[in-house]
């Protein structure tokens, strides 16, 4: 890895394939510090070696002599999709290109200084010397027009939990992501770093967060870092876009003045009309970030107007008004829906371009506003040129007076420019007679600006001085300060208290979380209750006398045709058995209704019920089993009363019988003795 000092420069070339099969093509790698001493060579790496290469030595430039052998598919896509996979400040340097246009490697080299021989170097060898020519600050950086670093901050997994307990997980994760976005936001802030912001909210806190950040990926090293956890995860991933650039080429084109109408949100209206309220695009964007906004519109014309609908206009119009160095025009009042009808419809008389959505309406219907509000004006402008017959850029004059200026300024401004831009030495019209100045005049004045200039020079520096020592006294008064304030007695004191009441609200938060799971599962029970499916049951792990105590203490004594639901079987006490059958219960839901303790509660009338059969549900320290368990008693309870009743018919035709034997016999014993 390089160090604050040395600097590592890879050269990569391809050795055998093609960029379009990437996984097939091969590379050679060298890798050299500021001194050409070589440091790595590498021979038939894949192009995910040569990624993974980068992040093991993270050299300061990865230098090629065509940057297209680097993108799968040998396209700008691919490359643009290979940057994104460097570490952050490494740059892509193509060692044949210059300002004059593109040279073999032979020819940079021979520019860098490098003497490789006139006959076409091998593979490994172009590797080291791209790196070479890079090291002795040859070739050009190449990148792309829009560079925008994303974080992503989501939730860290699926939520499935069961039963109460599900909403209040998705609750704590949609906090934790809402805190984390929170954080993101603070540090983004905190280093002065130009953003956009999308939330995708739900109840009790946040989905997930985009952060669209207008600077490099090196700018976020030490603020944020990549996070996967439980709850959220934080991902940073630089994308860039537009064209491909080599060097500092950019596009400075002096195009058209045009108004710009925005309606932001997750969906964005963009509309763009020139200043004579021609609609020259009109389009709605999901999700858009600044930097596609102005791709949009610096291909029709350069911003002058940035108008809203709104007279409270979101961050996101702010920042591309100020972003475009453009004015901001803001209605006195929220427009109304119908207002914004009539100017769009308005506005869209005899073009082909009309609002599909209303997103479009009202971006086109704000543009068309500000429009109209400066129309007078700009009819004033035309008129003034027209009368005076001036030779000078109609729509920079409007421009100027839009930004606040008086017509005869903006028209004095023109003519300032077309004067800065006359060629040196052309004579625009007639010239005066120029007199010629002593010489002694124009140096003594020399003499004197160059005193003043080294006085003022001498001053800066005094100052410039100062100012160190006040900063260097300042940090040490604050080290002095914090050191004397840990040493207060009464500042350990507070400090002391101040852990103390944090972990005393830790310990609120952490009761508060409990009890809060408590009343959801209380909802839950209750919603159930209401509901007619579910009753609820008294709770048993086994019949014993004691286990009914402890019960009765906690949910009060038994009642008549209570529901028991019971755990165990294997023992019980017969004692138990009396008591459920002396307070009627109305059934007892047992694992095994063929066990001993489901006879010796049939014995005593009471229904036992299979609780396989039952839906059986734990919330808020209640037990719900299904209420068609009733019914299923009652059933229950029908057949051993009829059985009962067959056993005690028959139980007294036994004894029927029997009486009647004994009488027949005690007769026969009579007649007998008589005889």
């Amino acid at each position: 890895m390089s160090s604050g000092l040395q600097r590592l420069y890879m050269g990569v070339d391809i050795e055998s394939g093609s960029p379009e099969t990437p996984e097939r093509a091969r590379y050679s790698a060298a890798i050299v510090d500021q001194d050409l001493r070589l440091v790595l060579k590498a021979q038939g790496v894949s192009l995910a070696g040569v990624v993974r290469l980068c992040w093991e030595r993270r050299p300061n430039v990865i230098a090629v002599d065509n940057v297209f052998e680097l993108a799968p598919g040998g396209s700008a896509e691919g490359l643009a999709k290979f940057l994104s996979l460097l570490p952050p400040g490494t740059q892509l340097v193509q060692v044949t290109a210059t300002e004059e246009g593109f040279v073999d490697i032979r020819e940079a080299a021979k520019r860098a200084g490098l003497d490789v021989g006139g006959q076409k170097p091998s593979s490994a060898k172009t590797a080291f010397i791209a790196a070479a020519i890079a090291a002795r600050g040859g070739g050009q950086r190449v990148g792309f027009s829009r560079e925008k670093t994303y974080i992503f901050v989501t939730r860290g997994r699926g939520v499935h939990s069961g039963g109460w307990s599900q909403s209040r997980y998705q609750r704590r994760v949609r906090a934790s992501v809402k805190i984390a976005a929170e954080k993101v936001k603070e540090k983004l802030e905190q280093a002065n770093l130009d953003y956009d912001v999308y939330y995708r909210t739900s109840e009790g806190g946040i989905e997930s967060a985009t952060f669209i950040v207008y600077a490099p990926r090196e700018r976020l090293i030490g603020l944020v870092r990549p996070h996967r956890g439980v709850d959220y995860t934080i991902r940073v991933e630089t994308r860039y876009e537009g064209e491909l650039v080599f060097g500092n080429d950019k596009d400075s084109l002096n195009m058209r003045p045009v108004i710009v109408g925005i309606d932001a949100g997750m969906t964005t209206g963009l509309a763009v009309l020139d200043f004579e309220g021609k609609v020259l695009h009109l389009g709605s964007y999901k999700e858009v970030d600044r930097g596609e906004i102005i791709s949009v519109v610096s291909k029709l014309g350069r911003p002058v107007l940035v108008a809203t609908d709104v007279k409270d206009p979101p961050d996101l119009v702010k920042k591309l008004a100020a972003q475009l160095g453009a004015q901001l025009y803001l209605p006195d009042y929220d427009l109304l829906v119908a207002e914004k009808e009539d100017l769009s419809s308005r506005a869209a008389e005899g073009s082909e371009l009309r609002p599909r959505t209303p997103h479009e309406r009202d971006s086109l219907a704000a543009a068309y506003r500000a429009y109209l509000d400066f129309k007078s004006k700009l009819s004033q402008v035309e008129s003034y040129l027209s009368s005076m017959d001036i030779d000078v850029d109609i729509d920079e004059v409007k421009a100027d007076v839009i930004k606040g200026l008086t017509i005869a300024e903006a028209v004095e401004r023109q003519i300032e420019r077309l004067m800065s831009a006359a060629p040196a030495g052309q004579v625009q019209g007639p010239q005066p007679e120029r007199r010629e100045q002593p010489k002694e005049c124009d140096t003594s004045k020399y003499e004197l600006l160059e005193a003043q200039k080294v006085a003022l020079e001498k001053q800066v520096q005094e100052l410039r001085a100062g100012l160190d020592n006040a900063e260097r006294e300042l940090e040490e008064l604050r080290k002095r300060l914090k050191v004397e304030l840990l040493r207060d007695p009464e500042v350990a004191k507070l400090k002391a208290e101040a852990e103390k009441a944090k972990a005393l609200l830790a310990e609120a938060l952490k009761r508060s979380e409990v009890l809060e799971a408590q009343l959801e599962d209380l909802r839950g029970a209750l919603a159930l209750l209401r509901s007619g499916e579910f009753l609820v049951a008294r709770r048993l792990s086994e019949l014993k006398v004691q286990e009914l105590r402890r019960s009765e203490a906690a949910l009060g004594e038994l009642t008549a045709n209570e529901i028991v639901v019971l755990d165990s079987w294997v023992q019980f006490e017969q004692e138990a058995v009396d008591r459920l059958a002396k307070a009627k219960v109305a059934a007892v839901v047992v694992t095994d209704v063929s066990s001993p303790l489901a006879n010796a509660l049939r014995s005593r009338g009471i229904p036992t019920l299979q609780a396989s059969k039952y839906r059986v549900i734990e919330a808020g320290g209640l037990t719900l089993v299904e209420a068609r368990v009733l019914k299923d008693a009652e059933v229950e309870s029908s057949k051993l009363r009829s059985k009962a009743s067959d056993y005690l018919l028959e139980k007294l035709l036994k004894e029927y019988r029997l009486s009647r034997s004994m009488t027949s016999k005690s007769r026969d014993v009579n007649e007998a003795n008589r005889g």
